[in-house]
């Protein structure tokens, strides 16, 4: 399974959050007590029971090359289309739910996407990212909801690559956007984009900052532009080279994501980061209890005239209980970015760290407090 991490979406990294994937042991004893209430409410596909749709779950996992360790289960519900990847740790058996609205509302293809976009939810371990409803803290919130929404895509590409086919994945998430079959759907996509290029020009939408799933709409251009990438090609064995690789197509849809979501996300961890930098710099500077010349010059030059004014102007009325306050208040909010945010930091603080003057052993002992703050 390890050779589908190309095609993750570089947005959907865990490792931003401190997690690694490669740390997370799978017990020899699985628990499958899960699937006692399962058996009770829905039926398993078996290719007895329903052959149709277990001979689209067996060509998926023939396509993506990997075995099929998985429970599947038709539920009751015949007013939502929904599929899900259900006890997705790599500590249990995992079982992806189908409803049978899902299963009437797709055609065959279009059912390989969803089933393959839920694979790839276990494939990449969805399950252990944080939830967002969990924290209280507004930009860790924000920061979760991206990675939610870049998994999102990170697993539409799977989906599409079980399918095999552009239009069926496309058609599968216009029919689960509206409810609606062929019979009133007509799939003409660039009328879709031009949807899209409409919700962009209304600008920032707090919905979309605040969802765990990117826009239908930009899902849509974002599988539009992985057909045209040199993965996707090599892939399918086409013989074509591709417009695009990987990368450059992730640099597209952040940018597409920015125009609809802003850049809030961004401008409020380089603001956490940017305030935790300057009470840090500060802190070395008076380590030795003197904000020398040419240290001011320093901070002038990093920071601004205006800042650097008002804390000269703090420094005149304020004892070092208030200085050691206000940088606390900020290493404190710090801790709250994701792990390269907080390595940026790091790196930050050693680097002035080395350019500030006075006694060396007082600047280390300050450095280390600080960045036990970030621990």
């Amino acid at each position: 399974m390890d050779y589908l991490e190309k095609y993750r979406y570089s947005k959907d990294n865990p490792k931003d959050f401190g997690i690694n994937l490669k740390d997370i042991n799978r017990p020899k004893i699985l628990d499958e007590s899960h699937l006692s209430n399962l058996l009770s409410h829905s039926i398993k596909i078996t290719k007895d029971i329903m052959p149709k749709v277990h001979n689209c779950i067996e060509k998926v996992f023939k396509k993506l090359k990997i075995e099929n360790q998985f429970n599947f289960f038709v539920t009751s519900d015949n007013i939502q289309a929904n599929a899900a990847c259900s006890l997705m740790s790599l500590s249990s058996k995992p079982d992806i739910i189908l409803t049978s609205k899902l299963i009437e509302l797709l055609n065959e293809k279009e059912l390989m996407f969803v089933i393959g976009h839920e694979v790839a939810h276990y494939v990449y371990q969805h399950s252990i990212y944080p939830n967002p409803n969990s924290e209280e803290n507004e930009i860790t919130k924000l920061n979760i909801l991206n990675l939610s929404r870049a998994a999102e895509i990170s697993a539409d590409r799977i989906g599409f690559l079980a399918c095999g086919d552009l239009e069926s994945s496309l058609r599968a998430n216009l029919k689960l956007a509206s409810g609606l079959t062929e019979k009133h759907l007509n799939f003409k996509f660039s009328s879709y984009l031009d949807q899209l290029r409409e919700l962009e020009s209304f600008g920032k939408s707090t919905f979309q900052l605040w969802s765990t799933h990117p826009s239908f709409l930009i899902r849509i251009q974002a599988l539009l532009w992985f057909s045209m990438t040199k993965e996707y090609h090599e892939f399918f064995e086409t013989q074509k080279k591709g417009n695009y690789t990987i990368k450059d197509v992730d640099k597209k849809i952040e940018n597409s994501n920015k125009k609809i979501i802003g850049d809030e996300i961004n401008k409020s961890n380089n603001e956490i980061s940017n305030k935790a930098i300057m009470w840090g710099s500060l802190s070395l500077y008076l380590s030795d209890k003197n904000f020398s010349k040419s240290e001011q010059a320093q901070f002038l030059e990093k920071f601004g005239k205006e800042k650097t004014h008002k804390i000269l102007s703090l420094l005149k009325i304020s004892n070092r209980e208030v200085i050691e306050k206000k940088t606390e208040d900020a290493f404190r909010e710090a801790n709250k970015l994701m792990k390269k945010d907080k390595s940026l930091l790091i790196n930050e603080l050693i680097s002035i760290e080395k350019k500030t003057e006075g006694n060396k052993t007082k600047k280390t002992k300050v450095l280390k407090n600080l960045l036990d703050f970030l621990k």
